[in-house]
């Protein structure tokens, strides 16, 4: 083993020993070649057709990554896509706004060669470096959706590498499209963060007492139906009904008052939302006796309609948190972003085998937005003017931001929630299947009835008071070290109990960082800010 390959690998190894171990196995690549540089520093190139083709400059490499960094100013979390010689990585690593580095290179053997004459160990000590080698492209989509943490790091860019890119077209093409589509998962995530993060933080701390008092339990059931409220509810309406006898009816908050018009009571209702706009599904009231499952995070003011209020832990991290270290919730999985998939799992958790799904076009067909007898009629209705009709208000409320010229409208959102839901089918021990009807043809697995596993589903005993709870929790916080720059490389550095004390506040950060001046989004001050303003509610919600 040459000095500088013990080198390069002893810096690897200090953060990935495994990918260390793995390159001292390697075998360098056959057909690749070093050539010197003008500027004496060595290249790698392959041969292709007896001609060698360079990965860098043979002028001066480290000028051309300079040159090339300065084109696009790295900043943020970036991608590298190849790492040749690896001279760009410095390059890029010399930006103080550079947040984390992830380079991804197809051939094990290129890095072997490559760290035996270059010595990169500068670049893999630097905290912000990681590297992905001989991944494939949904391994390297699943790595960046577990890496990259917009709160922290900001935006996220590609830099690839030409000569790479030639010598594996298809597997970066491949690589890049799973770029795009963690990117367009985490801005999405990012997003909804920044909208609701700091109201869930509020909800969460603020329903501690309620799910302290909660005694609900849930019998299983071998059959369930689920409805949402699209148009298509109508229709199926009496196909409703005569489900009604032998099936569990678990009803998404907004279908309530719907099939309360239709003269059907569900047996459950779930609720997911944290804005307080979801109140409007219970102003029709909900009746005597029907349980209401609701996520921690849910508006306060819905805990108070019913003393039958089961509780659950969702996808927030605070949520989880709580139901780890207090009292243990069942959890459900809100990860597709809309209650009908968050009843359709509270379904499965029952232990249903069958599940029918109605009122889930994840669309507005025809013009049509909701079933009639939701809330969003009587908004209109009170809106409604000799020159603006009931009509008019729900067309602009279609076209507004969503696909025009359709004869069935659709959103972003709706289609993820759809796809979501699909891809959800695939992995639960039900089957699903959607009544005749509905607007939308969703793609369910085909698949025999399996055999019903039934499980009780209710709240764990809690360890303590909710206050205690929650005076334990803020004194974790407080104990927290102060944060430093840069704030990932400060983030991964804790040990896991600090980190996930971290993580309950991230979306909250998210929607802090938004409403900050572009100069003060500072990760590591981001954190600080996120921690502080966290303690305040935690005090005043322990002081009232």
């Amino acid at each position: 083993m040459t000095a500088v390959l013990e080198r390069n690998l002893q810096a690897l190894g200090a953060g990935d020993p495994a990918l260390a171990s793995l390159l001292t196995r390697a075998s360098p690549a056959a057909g690749l070649r070093f050539l010197a540089s003008a500027a004496g520093l060595p290249v790698p190139a392959r041969l292709r057709e007896g001609r060698p083709l360079p990965y860098h400059s043979l002028v001066d490499p480290v000028r051309e990554a300079r040159r090339l960094a300065a084109l696009e100013p790295a900043s943020g979390y970036a991608v590298v896509l190849g790492l040749g010689g690896g001279y760009h990585l410095a390059a890029l690593l010399g930006r103080p706004s550079l947040t984390r580095l992830l380079v991804v290179e197809r051939d094990a053997g290129l890095v072997r060669a490559v760290l035996e004459r270059i010595d990169l160990h500068e670049a893999l000590l630097d905290s912000r470096t990681r590297l992905l080698v001989g991944v494939e492209p949904p391994g390297v989509k699943s790595a960046l959706l577990s890496d990259y943490l917009p709160a922290l790091h900001g935006g996220l860019q590609t830099h690839p590498l030409r000569a790479a890119f030639e010598e594996h077209p298809d597997y970066y093409r491949e690589v890049t499209r799973g770029i795009q589509e963690a990117a367009a998962l985490a801005g999405d995530d990012f997003a909804v963060q920044a909208r609701l993060g700091r109201r869930w933080f509020v909800n969460t701390i603020a329903n501690l007492a309620a799910a302290a008092r909660c005694t609900v339990s849930l019998r299983p059931v071998e059959r369930a139906v689920v409805t949402g409220a699209g148009p298509s509810l109508e229709a199926q309406v009496p196909r409703l009904v005569s489900l009604r006898e032998k099936a569990f009816l678990i009803a998404s908050d907004a279908s309530l008052p719907a099939l309360l018009g239709y003269g059907l009571t569900p047996d459950l209702v779930v609720s997911i939302d944290c804005q307080l706009a979801s109140y409007h599904h219970f102003l029709q009231g909900l009746p005597p006796g029907v349980p209401l499952a609701l996520d921690l995070a849910s508006p306060p003011v819905l805990g108070r309609l019913t003393p039958h209020t089961l509780y659950f832990a969702g996808g927030h991290p605070l949520s989880r948190y709580v139901s780890a270290h207090w009292r243990s919730l069942p959890v459900l999985d809100t990860s597709g972003g809309n209650v009908a998939q968050a009843a359709v799992s509270l379904a499965v958790s029952l232990g249903a085998r069958e599940v029918f799904l109605a009122g889930l076009d994840f669309s507005y067909p025809a013009g049509k937005a909701y079933s009639r007898g939701t809330f969003l009629y009587k908004v209109a209705g009170a809106a409604e003017s000799r020159l603006h009709t009931v009509e008019s208000w729900f067309l602009a409320f279609l076209l507004e931001g969503r696909g025009r010229g359709q004869a069935r409208y659709t959103s972003r959102p709706l289609t993820a929630y759809r796809r979501r839901l699909e891809a959800y089918a695939r992995t639960v021990p039900a089957r699903l299947t959607a009544l005749p009807g509905a607007m939308v043809e969703l793609d369910l697995p085909e698949r025999p009835a399996p055999a019903s596993v039934g499980a009780v589903l209710a709240a764990g005993a809690p360890t303590g008071s909710w206050d205690g709870f929650l005076e334990s929790y803020a004194a974790g916080l407080e104990r927290l070290p102060e944060p430093t720059p840069p704030a990932f490389s400060y983030y991964q550095s804790l040990q896991g109990p600090q980190r996930t004390l971290w993580t309950t506040l991230l979306p909250a950060a998210a929607a802090l960082r938004e409403r900050l001046p572009p100069g003060e989004r500072e990760a590591h001050r981001l954190l600080a800010r996120v921690r502080e303003w966290s303690l305040q509610r935690i005090r005043r919600r322990l002081s009232s």
